[in-house]
């Protein structure tokens, strides 16, 4: 064990002090931002985040808090932007009724395209400038070195094990816990092959009460009441990617003491990097309508920590 694990754990069994607070991150593609907005308000009112686990996106945004000092929600919205991760030409647009011919032959390259792609090789998406930005997004360091106790998930394809990273370097880490089979490749480790943790832990509370959180935050960016339309066949794949997360998401939300939804208002695709902005907001806005809510909470289990401490 590392001595910042140590030593968030030690914090967490004073019971006269405050609650060890830890966040859980989930994955979610573009709508995983919203974790941006969140972090953005808890800088603002001082919640003192003492630990983080993330999977996939939760994991870029939480490692990004965690080691860069240039944090904000301004910088996050231009590295994404920088990235260019959209899905480009006619696989994720809507209005299907009202698609030209040239649109609908568009359509059916880019989803042609997208099949070759993931089918004979690892992914459709720029791999190269990708690893390149998350390597300055990380500025070359490595989990250990930052002072909130930091935790990454990534799913092993080969044994189906959950891989948890607390050292080493950051962007190996998220490199791995944001592996989107089709869209990016799986990461070879030794013996094992890492792909996307959302796939094995979609929101890792758990993971981050292992780090020695003590009151655990949750952040679901799951639009699970609104009603989605599926054109294609890659709309198909992503659609069932979430609905086998969301089936056992449910029971790791159960082990949260907060869990904060945003809403983003409308649909909005896992790809659909055009929309950074309105989930760093949604997430802004829902921080800030739980705030006193969060406060409360952490309150109370200070006050019966130090009730319990005082009878002891």
């Amino acid at each position: 064990m590392t001595n910042l694990l140590r030593k968030v754990k030690s914090l967490g069994r004073k019971a006269s002090r405050q609650a060890v607070v830890g966040l859980a991150l989930g994955g979610g593609g573009v709508r995983g931002l919203a974790h941006v907005g969140v972090l953005s308000v808890f800088q603002r009112a001082a919640i003192p985040v003492k630990a983080i686990a993330g999977s996939s996106m939760g994991a870029i945004v939480g490692v990004a808090y965690a080691l860069n000092p240039d944090f904000s929600k301004e910088f996050m919205a231009k590295q994404m932007a920088d990235l260019g991760l959209s899905v480009q030409g006619g696989l994720l647009e809507n209005g299907r009724d009202k698609e030209s011919f040239v649109q609908k032959i568009r359509q059916f390259i880019d989803t042609e395209r997208f099949i070759v792609d993931a089918m004979l090789g690892w992914g459709i998406l720029p791999e190269t400038r990708i690893l390149e930005s998350l390597r300055r997004l990380m500025l070359g360091k490595r989990l250990e070195e930052t002072q909130i106790a930091i935790a990454v998930v990534a799913t092993d394809l080969l044994s189906g094990d959950k891989i948890v990273f607390r050292e080493g370097p950051a962007d190996f880490a998220i490199q791995a816990s944001s592996a989107l089979p089709g869209f990016l490749p799986p990461v070879d480790d030794q013996d094992r092959l890492l792909a996307d943790g959302a796939f094995i832990d979609l929101i890792p509370t758990t993971v981050v009460r292992d780090l020695g959180a003590d009151f655990v935050i949750a952040v679901d960016v799951d639009q699970e009441g609104l009603r989605v339309e599926v054109h294609n066949g890659l709309e198909a794949f992503l659609r069932a990617v979430d609905l086998c997360a969301r089936h056992h998401k449910r029971h790791h939300l159960e082990s949260a003491d907060l869990v904060i939804r945003p809403d983003f208002d409308q649909a909005v695709k896992p790809l659909d990097f055009s929309k950074a902005e309105l989930c760093i907001e949604a997430g802004e806005q829902a921080a800030e309508q739980m705030l006193p809510e969060l406060r409360e909470q952490m309150n109370r289990q200070h006050s019966l920590s130090k009730t319990a401490s005082t009878e002891g």
